[in-house]
């Protein structure tokens, strides 16, 4: 373990590793805050710097002010990302309130890699980009995440690293400065789904979480069962130029979230965001990926050269691609998760039985963790869990799944702002007896309306 006594903990002072290959120490964290947004420390934080590894392929940080509260918050890692990626959407917030602040890399050595085709050695977990965006298809790239490469990380495993990462934490405040007053579960998307676990099965390491765009996972139903509906619709819905009611009506029928439509050639719809338009192309690549972790019988194999550009297909719609299994985009399309997909998956499904206080929040406009699917779900499980008293909900209008997006247009607003007020409410809950949970869900439109 390295420790650095540091004049200013704040991203772009505290010291972080030099980037390489599947690994962004700055990267992953400026890919998920939207640059417009203030930062909550306003002034310098000086304090200790802690990293390291607890565990094979785990890396870790934890920021310590001088000027210490006493209390801890602990982020779940969103996406396959390092331990540095929620700096700014959590790291900021804790140290200018000042909390001891925890991540970890959830055992994922690399974060993704970028390669040429012709040079990926495993043609069984590397993704050919089928989409134009970026000019990754041009170039014949193809997309590593590091949940299957170099080794394959079972989510199981992620949710055993963040109670280590809690438990890690605390015995090192204990041990350098004193045991933590309070301890906090924080985290988005995969890091959320991180934090229902660990209220779930291991409630006493903390004393509350907060979730946002938290992923839900349950055998019966989850993003393998909703994402290849979006991967069916959406390559008729952009030859028609995003103007297919019919195809919208269908998803929304399904629960996703109405789309957005711009007159911006550039960003014409939202569901194109998540489609075809952003790399790392969110719904495609996420189905490849996490269909291979999870799902036994899934396979891919690419041939060379993987995906051909076609000049009539436009840049919302997939190239032809050879292969076989899910290497191919008509495949991801058709995905249906199998038995053994699902026995997988139960092992480390979400329950609802959650037993410390948890404040969700989600966007309206997310159409890739989709609120219907994920948080309302889950807000239906922790109450035939019979947990309502310890939950509460709130849906943040014009919010999505990524904040950055905002800089897209859709009239989209970010939601780390709600995210931090969601954390300020569950301390008042905790630590101030102010009157929670009930099972209550509520849309805001603005941060101070989560009280």
């Amino acid at each position: 373990m390295i420790d650095r006594h540091v004049a200013d903990l704040r991203f772009g002072s505290a010291p972080l590793p030099a980037a390489a290959i599947g690994y962004y120490p700055a990267g992953d964290a400026q890919a998920i805050m939207l640059p417009t947004i203030a930062s909550p420390a306003l002034r310098p934080v000086p304090g200790v710097q802690y990293t390291g590894s607890y565990a094979p392929g785990e890396r870790f940080v934890v920021r310590v002010p001088t000027a210490w509260n006493g209390s801890l918050i602990v982020a779940g890692t969103p996406g396959t990302r390092c331990e540095f990626t929620s700096d700014l959407i959590w790291g900021e917030f804790a140290l200018a309130r000042g909390y001891a602040y925890a991540a970890s890399n959830k055992g994922l050595v690399q974060s993704a890699t970028i390669d040429p085709a012709a040079d990926v050695v495993d043609r069984r977990t590397a993704y050919p980009v089928p989409f134009p965006a970026g000019g990754l298809l041009d170039l014949g790239l193809t997309m590593r995440l590091g949940l299957l490469s170099p080794e394959r990380v079972p989510i199981d495993r992620w949710n055993a690293d963040y109670a280590e990462l809690v438990t890690f934490a605390r015995d090192l405040l204990a041990r350098e400065r004193r045991p933590p007053a309070h301890v906090y579960a924080v985290g988005a998307s995969n890091g959320g789904a991180q934090v229902r676990t660990l209220l779930e099965r291991q409630p006493e390491l903390v004393d509350g979480g907060v979730d946002w765009a938290a992923v839900y996972w349950t055998p019966e139903r989850n993003v393998l069962d909703d994402l290849p509906v979006f991967l069916r619709e959406m390559p008729a819905y952009a030859a028609s130029g995003f103007r297919d009611t019919a195809a919208v009506e269908r998803l929304v029928a399904h629960g996703f979230p109405p789309d957005v439509v711009q007159a911006d050639p550039a960003h014409p719809s939202l569901y194109a965001e998540f489609y075809s338009n952003a790399p790392p192309f969110y719904a495609d690549l996420t189905l490849f990926a996490y269909a291979l972790l999870i799902d036994p019988l899934a396979d891919a194999w690419f041939d060379l050269p993987p995906c051909s550009t076609d000049p009539q297909a436009g840049p919302h719609r997939p190239a032809d691609c050879r292969g076989r299994g899910l290497a191919l985009p008509a495949n991801r399309a058709s995905y249906v998760p199998s038995p053994a997909a699902r026995a997988a998956i139960a092992s480390f499904a979400h329950t609802g039985a959650i037993g410390k206080p948890l404040i969700s929040i989600a966007g309206t406009l997310d159409a890739f963790i989709t609120p219907e699917r994920n948080a309302l779900a889950y807000a239906r499980a922790v109450e035939r869990a019979g947990c309502s008293e310890l939950h509460e909900l709130f849906l943040v209008a014009g919010g999505t799944h990524v904040d950055t997006f905002a800089a897209f247009g859709y009239g989209i607003q970010a939601q780390a702002p709600f995210a931090w007020a969601a954390f300020e409410r569950l301390v008042d809950v905790v630590e101030r007896g102010a009157k929670g949970g009930g099972g209550r869900v509520r849309t805001v439109s603005e941060p101070a309306q989560i009280a």
